[in-house]
């Protein structure tokens, strides 16, 4: 949905699409871009992950933070995508191995500031502020500790 935000009327783009072929159904889903379409497509490989629930993950965490979250096998950060810790223990030990090439550990961000970011972004959240501008506002807010970084978050969305 972030990527919708961008769009401008009457602009060329291109998308990327995944066609999944069902009994009853034919889903496309598709992203401008294609790392997001790649975590995509490995999510859907997960025991248990269908494709609304890989979509939702994919547009809640970015493919820096699930590089992050396998890398680091850090359960909290898939949690807050919505995801039980169960099925967060299971895309962890399934793509571990599989996802190799989707991580690219050089521009993942630390452990640690996705997590204070994520724990940030559910304060701005419970503070009744879109996702989207939460995370807008959380991209350039500085701070080592998340009440440093809501803070600053909650200048630049008063602005």
């Amino acid at each position: 949905q972030a990527e919708l935000t961008q769009l401008r009327v009457n602009s060329e783009i291109t998308l990327r699409t995944y066609l999944v072929v069902k009994e009853d159904a034919l889903d496309l889903y598709g992203s401008q871009n294609p790392k997001v379409l790649d975590w995509f497509k490995m999510l859907l490989n997960v025991k248990g992950i269908g494709p609304k629930s890989a979509l939702s993950i994919v547009s809640i965490a970015r493919p820096e933070d699930l590089s992050v979250a396998l890398q680091a096998e850090s359960v909290d950060i898939l949690t807050n995508c919505g995801i039980s810790k169960k099925v967060a223990e299971r895309i962890i030990l399934e793509l571990k191995n599989k996802a190799k090439n989707l991580i690219d550990i050089k521009d993942a961000p630390s452990v640690k500031s996705v997590t204070l970011n994520s724990e940030a972004l559910q304060a701005l959240e419970a503070l009744g502020y879109s996702r989207d501008h939460a995370r807008e506002a959380l991209k350039d807010a500085k701070g080592d500790d998340v009440e440093t970084k809501i803070r600053s978050a909650l200048r630049a969305l008063g602005k």
